[in-house]
């Protein structure tokens, strides 16, 4: 499915733009951008901050969109992609100086904290871990819960706290958490504009027809997806959280 629907996560650009500044990036500064996807923000934080990037995904469809972007806009002598597996990272100890996870723990299949344990032996003393999660709040029903485990491409969802928890029981001191409420946050619309979302449904309509189509799986998130985004619109957000090995 990820490789029909647009890379959108709550709080958008702004968002991402936010948690790049908490991780202090520089053109001296090594970052591995793990669930890259099609390599948005890998490219962006080479532009923008000069930075080596090395983003990661288990997906081959999405790493070769990846190389293609990079391409495009002139960054591939500074930030390379490459199939790899989040709880198997194929570095050496201490290699990157930040990694970075956008909306990646949620979907992620598997223990989060063995994931977050791998990226913390990768990252040099005093590394940091910067990642953009959507989450609830004590307020939510308990219906939440429920749709998300019935969802195909959930694996876990967090409270603040909840995540917070388990950044410190990977080993990272947790230096800076923002909370933002759904009804804060920047809107898709004015982000993308209505032409910009025009332009991808026209360009995509026929791919997310065949998926509807073909694939149960697709139909059914399709639908939990409509309900949790109720849910979440009164009783959730997103967390911009930093963590950080010691030195």
């Amino acid at each position: 499915m990820t490789d029909v629907l647009p890379a959108l996560h709550l709080g958008g650009a702004e968002a991402t733009k936010d948690l790049l500044e908490m991780c202090r990036l520089g053109p001296e500064t090594s970052v591995l951008d793990v669930g890259c996807g099609a390599g948005q923000t890998a490219c962006e934080i080479s532009k923008r901050y000069g930075s080596r990037v090395m983003g990661i995904d288990i997906s081959d469809v999405m790493i070769k969109k990846a190389v293609e972007r990079a391409k495009k806009e002139g960054v591939d002598d500074k930030v390379d992609f490459r199939v790899a597996d989040a709880f198997q990272l194929p570095f050496d100890d201490g290699s990157y100086d930040v990694a970075i996870f956008e909306s990646v723990l949620t979907p992620l299949p598997g223990n989060k904290i063995d994931a977050l344990r791998e990226t913390f032996r990768i990252l040099s003393p005093g590394g940091l871990v910067g990642a953009n999660e959507t989450v609830f709040f004590p307020s939510a029903p308990s219906e939440l819960l429920d749709l998300a485990d019935e969802h195909p491409a959930i694996h876990g969802m967090f409270m603040p706290e909840t995540l917070r928890s388990l950044f410190e029981e990977s080993g990272l001191q947790v230096i800076e958490l923002t909370e933002m409420r759904s009804s804060e946050a920047p809107s898709v619309v004015k982000e993308m504009g209505v032409r910009g979302i025009l332009s991808f449904m026209i360009r995509s309509y026929w791919k997310i027809l065949m998926k509807m189509l073909t694939d149960p799986r697709f139909r059914k998130a399709q639908k939990i997806d409509d309900k949790l985004t109720k849910i979440l619109k009164d009783h959730g957000g997103y967390v911009l959280i930093v963590g950080q090995k010691p030195p």
